[in-house]
C-alpha cells in the first residue's frame, strides 16, 4: 500500500471521527499544534487505523509520532510487516 493511500486513509479517519479539516492533513502537519489533536484524539485515530488495517501500534511507537508524516511512515511499516 502506498504512502499516498495511507495518507488518504488517515485523512478519512481524522475527518470522520475527529472532525479535522481534511485540507490540513498534509505530511508536514503537526498532529498536536496544527491539527489540534490531544492524546485521546490520537488514541481514537490509532484504534481506527489498527482496526482498518489489522495492525497493532504500541504506546512506545506512538510516542515517536508528532506529524502526519510520522504517522504515515509508521503505518507503512506496520502494514508492510503485516502483509
Amino acid at each position: 500500500m502506498s504512502e499516498e493511500e495511507l495518507l488518504d486513509a488517515l485523512r478519512d479517519v481524522l475527518v470522520e471521527k475527529l472532525k479535522v479539516d481534511g485540507a490540513k492533513v498534509q505530511m508536514p502537519a503537526s498532529l498536536y499544534d496544527e491539527l489540534g489533536l490531544d492524546s485521546i484524539d490520537l488514541m481514537t485515530a490509532v484504534m481506527a487505523m489498527e482496526e482498518r488495517f489489522g495492525i497493532e501500534i504500541s504506546d512506545n511507537e506512538l510516542e515517536q509520532v508528532t506529524t502526519v508524516g510520522d504517522a504515515v511512515h509508521l503505518l507503512s511499516q506496520k502494514v508492510a510487516a503485516n502483509a
